[in-house]
């Protein structure tokens, strides 16, 4: 009975947690479910049904604090670039025709003032894990693609690293052609290739 009433107790602190934090995002309630879930297994390893009620209740605490963090972050991104909140974090997709002249990896003038805004909010969050992804249509040799890329992710790299986002916590990545998202065959499917994606995660509590 004892125990039978400690597992009804850590899925009571599941259910409402999860709830409560749903007015914050539907990924919020996710991370709460999933942190109570993880919470739970390693605290019924550590101390049976009553260790698993107490490590739900952490867990589910952990994982609701992580999706209100991401949606918080989301919220402001959205106001300066194209956002969208994933499953896994947050993703700001810049179009590189905004950002770059056919061919080149200068950042134009405005594109420079876009991503100050985009660092400048970054800079605020310094548990985010930041992975700049350059990507290119299929036009033009896979190691020139590639290799422009690069360049291109790097280049707005160093913008947010000029806005106080920590070298520790940014990575620049040049995908070349290898991850497109629509059609290399029409004019535009390519334009919507040529991009450079800011991928936003924080590490989950353990």
């Amino acid at each position: 009975m004892k125990n039978r009433t400690l597992i009804v107790s850590a899925l009571v602190v599941v259910l409402v947690t999860a709830a409560g934090c749903e007015t914050a995002g539907k990924r919020t309630a996710i991370g709460a479910g999933g942190g109570a879930a993880a919470g739970a297994g390693v605290g019924a390893l550590l101390g049976g049904w009553k260790g698993a009620a107490i490590g739900a209740g952490v867990g589910a605490l952990a994982g609701g604090s992580v999706g209100l963090y991401l949606d918080k972050q989301a919220k402001e991104l959205e106001q300066v670039a194209e956002t969208k909140r994933t499953e896994n974090g947050v993703l700001v997709n810049m179009k590189s025709e905004i950002l770059f002249d056919s061919g080149s990896a200068v950042l134009k003038d405005a594109a420079i003032a876009q991503l100050e805004k985009v660092g400048d909010i970054l800079a605020k969050y310094s548990d985010d894990r930041i992975r700049v992804e350059g990507h290119t249509d299929a036009t033009g040799t896979a190691s020139k693609n590639e290799e422009l890329s690069l360049r291109r992710a790097d280049a707005v790299k160093r913008v947010l690293l000029g806005r106080g986002v920590k070298e520790a916590q940014i990575t620049a990545l040049g995908m070349g052609e290898t991850k497109p998202i629509a059609d290399n065959k029409t004019a535009a499917g390519k334009a919507k290739n040529r991009r450079v994606e800011v991928h936003i995660d924080v590490p989950q509590p353990s």
